[in-house]
């Protein structure tokens, strides 16, 4: 039977949640919640949202979703800020500490290298204390600190960031997680000739060979392209 899991992007519409350095923690949480899905959905994991767009989700609802939906889990995802702008780390937030907080939080700091806060019992925080299922909380960096707040920005950062946590919940779940091995490397443009004429392309490195797409080729030769969604199969007529 496949597992459930709640994800839940903090804050959202008429609350930004924290705001430093140019970023708004809404924005944030909304990103890393929207490739987590995706990952786990990779993994067999199907997923149910608090919230996909960019809007206010009461407490409370959130809360209910994950209950109604008897979700196997509940992640939920934060930046955390300080008056110190020095105030730096990773820590994950959790009812009573549990399996699932660990191997998220621990996953984080083996590949992120920041600062290990740990794992924390807030027993205090809604979606904590009112959701049915084992919850956590992470705090992924501080929006305050410069450094943290430019890793925030960085897309890979966030990548990684992101597969720990779901190589976290896989684990929690006994789910095995399934890595990713098409490493596709975006090149320089290149300058491609065909009977005098010069074209650009963007060229992709995967096992040391080199592509560009139908399109880019297509028009390089003056051809048309007839492309099968059904069965495929792409046709290139003269």
């Amino acid at each position: 039977m496949s597992k459930l899991i709640c994800l839940d992007a903090g804050h959202g519409g008429t609350d930004p949640g924290a705001c430093a350095n140019g970023l708004k923690e809404k924005d944030i949480t909304l990103k890393a919640v929207k490739k987590m899905g995706a990952l786990l959905e990779k993994q067999g994991v199907d997923v149910v949202y608090t919230r996909t767009k960019d809007i206010y989700t009461a407490l409370g609802e959130r809360c209910r979703i994950a209950n109604s939906r008897k979700c196997d889990a509940f992640v939920s995802i934060h930046n955390n800020a300080a008056v110190n702008a020095a105030a730096n780390g990773i820590e994950t937030l959790c009812y009573t500490k549990n399996n699932l907080a660990y191997y998220i939080q621990q996953n984080l700091i083996d590949e992120l290298k920041l600062a290990d806060r740990g794992v924390k019992e807030r027993k205090d925080l809604y979606v904590l204390n009112s959701t049915d299922m084992q919850a956590v909380l992470v705090e992924l960096g501080f929006i305050s600190n410069v450094k943290e707040a430019g890793l925030l920005k960085d897309e890979n950062f966030l990548d990684r960031a992101i597969k720990c946590i779901v190589k976290g919940i896989c684990k929690y779940l006994s789910v095995n997680y399934k890595e990713d091995n098409k490493m596709w490397v975006d090149e320089i443009k290149r300058d491609y000739k065909y009977n005098g004429i010069t074209e650009q392309f963007k060229v992709l490195s995967y096992n040391e060979n080199n592509y560009v797409s139908i399109r880019d080729l297509t028009k390089l030769l003056g051809k048309s392209i007839i492309y099968y969604n059904d069965s495929k199969l792409t046709e290139i007529k003269d």
